[in-house]
């Protein structure tokens, strides 16, 4: 069997996509932490990008006259936070009892830094199907690397 310039390309083709699905995974499928598992080792997360889950401790919502808005996330284990975001606040924030993910950065001071905040409510999202998680650049990367393996197979092995 003799290697062609085909061959090289395809197989070049299959790396790349390798690659781009690779980076899709780690880029898209940031998954949530905890606020006790921030607040227990804060060094671990500190300059990194973060989505933490809790629920918006009750009465720590502060709006400040800057546009900033400060609250305290915590969890069910007792661990806290101290949030500052920036932006404009979700409708359903003041709601007690909402499970919030704050995404952001946590800086030197041990305080999130957030641009972005979304927040759950549960009754409103029961009964709908969850997303599977995988996005179109995964599945775009997959279908390609899927076709260079044929294309080797066929090429390769039943070329007369």
């Amino acid at each position: 069997m003799k290697i062609t310039n085909k061959h090289i390309l395809i197989a070049v083709l299959l790396a790349v996509s390798i690659g781009l699905a690779y980076d899709s995974m780690a880029n898209y499928m940031n998954p949530y932490i905890a606020v006790a598992d921030v607040a227990a080792d804060p060094s671990r997360y500190t300059g990194k990008s973060l989505q933490v889950i809790g629920v918006v401790e009750p009465g720590s919502l502060e709006y400040t006259n800057d546009g900033r808005l400060n609250f305290v996330l915590m969890d069910e284990t007792g661990g806290s936070i101290k949030v500052t975001y920036r932006g404009i606040p979700p409708n359903n924030m003041e709601d007690e009892g909402n499970s919030v993910v704050v995404l952001g950065e946590l800086g030197a001071n041990g305080e999130i830094e957030s641009e972005e905040l979304l927040v759950k409510c549960p009754s409103k999202y029961e009964g709908e199907e969850e997303d599977s998680g995988l996005s179109h650049v995964f599945l775009a990367a997959m279908g390609i690397a899927a076709l260079g393996i044929g294309y080797l197979v066929i090429t390769m092995f039943y070329k007369k």
